[in-house]
């Protein structure tokens, strides 16, 4: 895999200084962020070549938004310019046992969310692509969006291409009347996808699939999805406290095994974007051709590095990210 395509909303990011509530600020940090793009641009750091797949809007906003996107080395030429706004969301950095709080404004009616893509626009996106990156929110935020998620995945297919798609699941952006036709469209795009991001919530709650938690392992359960889906790999992140330590594990599982990495402590300065970090770091061992171990643990490392560090797309390189695999203890880089 040497050529990823990711299809996605950006969205501006908008977030008091210094850990403030929006109560208590007139000064807010912007920056574009979306799950396709925090994924494409760990990779790019890393060599990869990179293209996004997304509508912005023909104004000032969206041309900001398709120069963060070259910043962050990711190729812009399947970007679309179309309408006038811009999903928004703010963010409420949480401190201490305070949890951080996300504000969106009028999602449903962003460019991305409103514009319908064309095949010929699919088409030329997938053009030389290795492997295609989908945002399970694309399903949730509106109808348009949902269609052009579930064309591209089919498109994705007809032509030989793998196709990752990720849950990312968002209860908030879902009317009660319309869940149950969007996990029919779940399950619909899940049985084109080759590798998939999730966790037991996914499975349970959003599939609905019958979990024993007495007689069965989790483990046991991602196996079963895999094989139900006929998945090449499954994977995700499990968090867990321990007195005041908060604690996240990964595992990554194909049809004949699963491995876990080891429970690693993170010291949340900035968590947005920490689950695209991990994504990142998978389809990176993949590419490179690593154990499923090696894969699992270089995508671990990068998750809990990823709490450190601000904004919502990883920065921290392959190299940085193995050389704290050796020393988990380094305290300079030299």
């Amino acid at each position: 895999m040497k050529n990823i395509l990711a299809f996605g909303e950006v969205m501006l990011r908008l977030c008091p200084q210094h850990y403030k509530m929006l109560d208590q600020t007139d000064t807010l940090d912007m920056s574009y962020s979306g799950t396709g793009l925090n994924i494409l641009s760990g990779l790019a750091r890393n060599g990869v070549q990179t293209s996004l797949l997304t509508v912005l809007p023909e104004n000032p906003v969206g041309h900001a938004a398709a120069a963060s996107i070259r910043k962050l080395g990711v190729q812009d030429n399947h970007l679309i310019f179309k309408g006038g706004h811009i999903g928004t969301y703010l963010l409420e950095m949480g401190y201490g046992n305070r949890p951080s709080q996300v504000t969106y404004l009028n999602r449903s009616e962003s460019a991305f969310c409103t514009t319908e893509i064309s095949d010929g626009q699919m088409q030329a996106a997938l053009s030389g692509v290795d492997l295609v990156h989908i945002c399970g929110i694309a399903l949730s935020t509106s109808k348009i969006g949902r269609e052009n998620a579930l064309r591209l995945a089919k498109m994705t297919t007809a032509m030989s291409i793998p196709l990752c798609f990720d849950f990312n699941y968002r209860m908030s952006l879902v009317k009660p009347e319309e869940r149950s036709s969007l996990i029919a469209d779940y399950k619909q795009i899940l049985n084109e996808a080759n590798i998939v991001i999730g966790g037991k919530k996914d499975l349970t709650l959003l599939l609905e699939m019958p979990f024993d938690e007495e007689h069965e392992s989790l483990a046991d359960l991602y196996q079963r999805f895999v094989h139900d889906y006929d998945l090449t790999y499954f994977c995700g992140t499990e968090k867990s406290a321990q007195g005041y330590f908060k604690l996240v594990r990964g595992f990554l599982a194909d049809k004949e095994n699963i491995v876990f990495s080891d429970d690693k402590v993170v010291t949340t300065y900035d968590r947005i974007g920490t689950g695209d970090a991990f994504a990142a770091g998978i389809i990176q061992g993949l590419i490179d051709q690593c154990s499923l171990q090696e894969t699992v643990d270089f995508a671990i490392i990068s998750t809990q590095l990823a709490h450190t560090t601000y904004g919502d797309s990883p920065i921290l390189t392959k190299s940085f990210i193995q050389e704290k695999m050796k020393y988990d203890d380094l305290d300079v880089m030299r």
